[in-house]
């Protein structure tokens, strides 16, 4: 018997990406007839997410080197948002007792506030996304 195959943390925000890109495209349609591109993916990546899309792993190191006040190693403005506010829900979370991140995993599976990922990354991802599909169909 096949176990069934879990999705890695980037499959899932493919499919969130791109279901939250034609729930946008629908809601913006329904208000105004005429819209742009450029609006749809606005809105769309400005949009509350699922989840936070990082795994474990990498969210428990980097919000650990925040616990131990040093500087995050990385230079994306929209990464360091997500992991800040990981990091405040991890805080609050703790109350200040510090050790313990396996509550990052539910805090993982919380609603996040957007999909920390500008326009244009967007974008890619629906495109691309959808070419594969494309291509998987012929």
């Amino acid at each position: 018997m096949k176990t069934p195959k879990t999705k890695s943390v980037r499959e899932m925000r493919k499919e969130a990406v791109v279901k939250t890109f034609f729930e946008t495209v629908k809601k913006l349609k329904e208000k105004n007839k005429k819209v742009t591109q450029q609006e749809i993916f606005d809105n769309a990546c400005n949009s509350t997410a699922p989840r936070f899309f990082v795994t474990f792993e990498i969210a428990r190191r980097l919000v650990s080197t925040m616990v131990n006040k040093r500087r995050l190693p990385i230079k994306n403005k929209n990464k360091i948002e997500m992991y800040k506010e990981l990091y405040r829900r991890y805080m609050k979370r703790c109350k200040g007792k510090t050790g313990n991140y396996t509550v990052l995993e539910s805090i993982l599976e919380e609603p996040a506030p957007s999909f920390y990922l500008d326009a244009g990354s967007f974008r890619g991802i629906v495109y691309r996304t959808l070419s594969e599909r494309e291509l998987q169909a012929i």
